[in-house]
């Protein structure tokens, strides 16, 4: 006993002892007035609503509406995803974010020779405008927030096409698609995959074009999403994240600025993805300072002056790399406390991940879970009742500030180096990125960073609790595989052909906005290995991304 002691006591102590946050910044045992004592509230923090923002980009916040819940939820076939996102809307789900499987994130069909045994497997399966209109069968497009997390470019022109054919109109429907364009890139892909994506990418007039049509048409959506979750599951910190993100939206609006296109418009439209991980305090601080970098970057040096415009909106998904295999049921606290900083820090929409995420697609127990948990945190814990409820807290100001320092760093760097291109062709970000997992995998195994179930307070496996994992209806996925095939036999071709042909034309002119044209071909019956195929083409690719299928046109 007196040895379990011990170790009890060694534990506790290691634990008070930690001097710095999760991304490596040294922290004190106090902080007192003069850690904050060049702090002037009207440049440095503002009012909420008010810039720079770092307070809150609203002035009411969640008094005034909650952030958004929104499950992200991709189930093995278009008709399971439905089945999904009805029981979390009749559960409280306010809002919702479908995301795609493999294939269709990389832009093939489900009968592409390689995504054989990928369909369904991580996510929904999006070929076609019927997928789409079985996805969101029986939901109020126009009282739902939709964000389409996927790859593919059928997904927005067919969102749009189902609204029509249902009689909604365009201008009621509010969310996010992330379109494909200048500075758009996914940054967290090597030079091979950029080059991949590139062909995928709006031309800069083309995109721009679409961006000023979006705000006319369908103004209430955000068409460009800048995504720095998937860069953090990477592993690195939480002012890599925001400075690699905030300078990949520089880059885009220094375009803007190149080709005249309207940077006030650009920047009003521009929504953010980010994680949320487990450090409380470092969290609140790292979206705080982002506001307060995009808010002042964008006044002072791209002359932004909509205060619309300098508001920074977030959606936040929760670390899924924070989910750990060991003791998986402890993983919904993991998500509750990092739920929680991202809450106090501000954000605007949120999705807990499952505790089941490391094992398999969240089953309804487990997304039904992180739903509850999320309500939990808006209704009763009080989260949410006052804006910006750390806000003067010697420890958050201090911390706010000193990440801010590191997030306009690293833009700086990244801008001395000729942008967020240029380090992705050059190998530096992948560099950054493997230099931040080595430090954080060397804490790990040397216990100065604790992991609870996984390098302390470890169970046998024979101790452990089995979660249920999702099962996957091969059946089900199988027969959705062939209504593809039998779609592609039975639809008219000519007019498939006419009207990819034109979409080709107008991709390979690069200036006009194209979504009208894809909705032309969604209406014909293309697929998402079709759409791409045809941006392919215009921009002097093969039609396939792996030259293993020919134009069947």
């Amino acid at each position: 006993m007196s040895t379990d002691l011990d170790k009890v006591e060694e534990r506790y102590l290691a634990g008070s002892n930690r001097t710095r946050t999760a991304s490596g910044l040294p922290v004190k045992t106090i902080y007192r007035p003069e850690d904050v004592a060049e702090l002037e509230y009207e440049r440095a923090l503002g009012d909420p609503g008010e810039y720079p923002y770092t307070r809150g980009a609203y002035a009411n916040m969640y008094r005034g509406r909650l952030f958004s819940l929104r499950l992200i939820t991709g189930c093995p076939t278009p008709r399971l995803t439905n089945d999904r996102l009805k029981l979390l809307v009749s559960q409280g789900e306010s809002a919702i974010n479908v995301i795609g499987d493999q294939p269709t994130m990389m832009g093939i069909d489900p009968d592409h020779p390689r995504a054989e045994g990928g369909v369904g497997l991580t996510g929904a399966p999006v070929c076609t405008t019927e997928d789409m209109d079985t996805i969101l069968d029986g939901l109020p497009l126009d009282r739902l927030s939709t964000m389409l997390s996927l790859g593919t470019p059928i997904a927005l022109p067919s969102y749009l096409l189902v609204a029509q054919q249902r009689g909604i109109p365009l201008a009621s429907l509010r969310g996010t698609n992330p379109l494909m364009g200048p500075g758009l890139y996914p940054p967290v892909c090597n030079y091979a995959g950029k080059e991949w994506y590139k062909a995928q990418l709006f031309g800069p007039e083309a995109f721009f074009a679409t961006i000023a049509w979006m705000d006319k048409t369908v103004p209430h959506f955000n068409p460009t999403n800048y995504n720095s979750y998937n860069i953090r599951e990477t592993g690195v910190s939480a002012p890599q994240e925001m400075g690699f993100i905030l300078a990949q939206a520089f880059e885009t609006l220094r375009m803007a600025v190149e080709y005249h296109a309207d940077v006030e418009l650009m920047a009003r439209k521009m929504s953010f993805t980010c994680s949320a991980m487990i450090d409380l305090f470092e969290e609140v601080a790292k979206f705080r300072a982002a506001r307060r970098v995009f808010a002042r970057t964008l006044k002072e040096k791209f002359q932004v002056k909509n205060p619309k415009s300098l508001r920074m909106k977030v959606h936040v998904n929760t670390g899924g790399s924070l989910m750990e295999h060991p003791q998986a049921k402890i993983n919904v606290v993991r998500g509750a406390y990092a739920a929680l900083g991202a809450v106090l820090g501000g954000i605007q929409s949120m999705q807990i991940a499952s505790y089941d995420e490391p094992i398999a697609i969240p089953t309804e127990e487990a997304a039904s879970m992180a739903l509850r948990t999320e309500q939990i945190l808006a209704h009763e814990t009080g989260a949410g009742t006052v804006v910006d409820p750390l806000g003067g807290s010697y420890y958050v100001e201090s911390l706010t500030n000193r990440m801010e320092e590191e997030i306009q760093a690293i833009v700086d760097e990244i801008d001395s180096l000729g942008g967020m291109t240029s380090v992705i062709e050059s190998g530096w970000l992948e560099q950054q990125m493997e230099k931040e997992w080595l430090r954080r995998q060397q804490e790990l195994e040397n216990r100065e960073r604790i992991v609870v179930g996984v390098n302390e307070y470890v169970v046998s496996s024979e101790e452990d609790e089995m979660v249920p994992a999702y099962a996957v209806d091969r059946e089900a996925v199988q027969q959705y595989v062939q209504g593809i095939v039998e779609h592609k036999r039975a639809r008219p071709t000519q007019p498939l052909k006419d009207s990819l042909d034109t979409l080709r034309a107008v991709m390979t002119e690069g200036k006009q906005n194209p979504i009208p044209y894809l909705m032309e071909c969604c209406r014909a019956g293309a697929t998402t290995g079709e759409l791409l195929g045809t941006y392919r083409m215009a921009r002097g690719f093969t039609f396939d991304p792996f030259d293993e299928v020919k134009y069947p046109f």
